[in-house]
């Protein structure tokens, strides 16, 4: 079989509808398309030699995405939900952007949102500049950009900066450091597929307490992929990436109501990040003073928050 370009994996749910697919097969291209379902779901009656239907082991999405990842043959790897839509030249995109930049790990795509039931998807696609021709909009520096201008530049991304020192003030204020122009999350980008597959091998190990006994995280394979892959390859101030511009690459529709979004303790994911990279300060900030991580789960922030206001260690906040 010939190597596909970009392999697109999904973690599928019961209920979605056969046109949803169709649509995305409409991607022009060197694809492969990754759907993983959990136990007892049937697979979309669906023929399209492009088309991988597989069966979890267990549900979860983290499973799924880990299941669909292992799978990926393509030289790019892509992460999107099954209510999502992507621009049907995207093979063609992420060729164009790594023969550009052939030093990045990722792109981000450019995202917009609709209701659910609003057929936004029928809509035609505009296309997208060479991605040479792009305006590049660098944090930090003295250039800026109106809203409008921001809309068609490119945005660097700096890796996340894991070399951080625990912050223990985070015991009093919360965690700070993940405010910043870098990003923590693998879905909606297209990666280095050689990157992941290599990540793989160390989050995989994880999952095992010991012996026979096993522990898989049921949500938030986002984070734990996306910050894996930058702690495994981590450079000190390298731009891992950019966010392209305006038009959109990726339309993404909001959940049914069937289908509501739920709180998620993602800590129960990073504790696996933990076990990898225990030398970075950031993870610990993460895992720790996180507002869904260990500590803030079980302390009282709101009464520490007050504490620090009156040692003078955090001006309070004043209603207009």
């Amino acid at each position: 079989m010939t190597k596909p370009q970009l392999s697109i994996i999904i973690p599928m749910r019961g209920g979605v509808q056969n046109s949803w697919l169709q649509e995305l097969l409409k991607i022009r291209g060197n694809a492969e398309f990754i759907l993983v379902y959990p136990p007892h779901v049937p697979f979309i009656p669906i023929t399209e030699p492009r088309l991988r239907q597989i069966t979890s082991p267990l549900q979860g999405e983290v499973i799924q995405r880990v299941t669909a990842l292992l799978n990926a043959a393509g030289e790019y790897v892509l992460s999107i939900n099954c209510d999502e839509y992507l621009h049907p030249n995207i093979v063609e995109i992420a060729e164009d952007y790594f023969s550009n930049f052939p030093d990045s790990y990722f792109f981000r795509l450019k995202q917009i949102d609709f209701p659910f039931g609003e057929v936004l998807v029928d809509q035609p696609w505009a296309s997208l500049n060479n991605i040479k021709d792009i305006k590049i909009n660098k944090p930090n520096t003295e250039k800026t950009y109106s809203p409008e201008e921001k809309e068609y530049t490119m945005r660097e991304i700096p890796i996340v900066p894991l070399d951080n020192k625990l912050d223990f003030l985070g015991f009093f204020t919360g965690r700070k450091d993940h405010l910043g122009p870098h990003q923590e999350n693998f879905d909606k980008k297209v990666w280095k597929n050689e990157l992941v597959q290599e990540t793989l091998k160390s989050i995989v190990p994880t999952f095992t307490i010991f012996g026979p006994l096993k522990y898989i995280p049921f949500w938030t394979a986002d984070r734990l992929i996306g910050l894996s892959v930058q702690a495994k390859f981590f450079e000190p101030g390298k731009i891992a990436g950019h966010w392209l511009s305006s038009p959109e690459q990726l339309r993404t529709e909001n959940n049914p109501p069937d289908y509501p979004r739920k709180n998620r303790r993602y800590v129960l994911s990073e504790l696996s990040i933990l076990r990898q990279f225990p030398g970075f300060g950031y993870i610990w900030n993460l895992v720790v003073f996180d507002k869904g991580g260990i500590f803030m789960v079980w302390y009282p922030r709101s009464t520490l928050k007050s504490l620090t206001e009156k040692l003078g260690l955090k001006k309070p906040n004043v209603s207009q």
